[in-house]
């Protein structure tokens, strides 16, 4: 949304955007249990095991140079964002 005034409406692109760090769906649920304080085990599994009708690469990251680069921005780490997101569900 900040980067939104900065934007050129005549120029299309495509921007990738997500928080710094990296994890697994695993690592993220995991994470979600532990900052929400909610016993649940989390068990992992391999993306073979789950099914899904896209072909998805075994790893993965998006690469955030040109947003960060086009519009001089900062993000922050995924589990501060997590943290964040939850509390704003908590209230």
């Amino acid at each position: 949304v900040k980067i939104l005034p900065q934007m050129k409406d005549e120029v299309k692109e495509v921007f990738h955007f997500s928080n710094e760090g990296v994890c697994s769906w695993y690592d993220f649920a995991v994470e979600i249990m532990k900052k929400s304080n909610l016993s649940c085990k989390v068990f992992p599994i391999e993306s073979s095991q789950y099914p899904t009708k896209a072909v998805r690469p075994s790893y993965s990251v998006l690469n955030k140079s040109k947003i960060k680069t086009d519009f001089g921005i900062k993000i922050r780490h995924w589990e501060k964002a997590l943290q964040e997101c939850i509390n704003n569900l908590k209230g």
